[in-house]
């Protein structure tokens, strides 16, 4: 090459998942293990629906799931797995549990290039700011649709980028979001 030629730019899909309604407290007093409450499960089957549908629908699914190792987060994640089909891979990371967006961005970047689309599970202030940081000025629809992220909320997130090392902040476009009924 000599660094003339034109770089290859490719649709990258970012899904993030807020983990779903979780008891208040946990049997041991932690706040890492606290476990989904019913209305959780049933927020956490509604995301795997929505997801099921999106893939009958041919819309890219993700192939990477990063999940925050709370006892919530992983729940949340194993409920909406199965609509992702067999080929999907689950990482679980200490390191998005207490996680800010800026820290899931660096995870995100260092995703392998063959990797197209990939989601994250996790908490909130944090993903509510990371989605909200990711998609650009220009889409004031969807950042208009981000302004409330609850439990299970799910949004995926496009950007136009030749490898994950390149994902900056504000270059998103929203194209799904899911938000369950309350």
């Amino acid at each position: 090459m000599t660094g003339t030629e034109p770089v290859s730019v490719a649709s990258r899909h970012v899904w993030v998942l807020r983990h779903a309604k979780a008891a208040a407290d946990s049997p041991d007093g932690h706040d890492h293990s606290r476990p989904l409450t019913k209305r959780g499960r049933r927020q956490a089957n509604a995301a795997r629906q929505f997801l099921a549908e999106a893939r009958a629908r041919g819309a890219v699914v993700p192939r990477l799931v990063l999940c925050s190792s709370a006892a919530r987060a992983l729940q949340t994640a194993e409920l909406v797995l199965p609509a992702l089909g067999d080929e999907v891979t689950l990482e679980v990371e200490r390191d998005l549990y207490e996680a800010r967006p800026g820290d899931v961005v660096e995870r995100i970047r260092r995703v392998e290039h063959d990797v197209s689309s990939v989601m994250v599970v996790g908490h909130n202030p944090t993903f509510a700011d990371l989605v909200s940081s990711m998609v650009s000025e220009a889409d004031a629809s969807g950042r208009r649709r981000l302004e409330d992220f609850p439990t299970c909320a799910l949004a995926q997130i496009v950007v136009q980028i030749p490898a994950w090392a390149q994902l900056e902040l504000a270059t998103g476009r929203l194209e799904e979001l899911f938000v369950p009924e309350r």
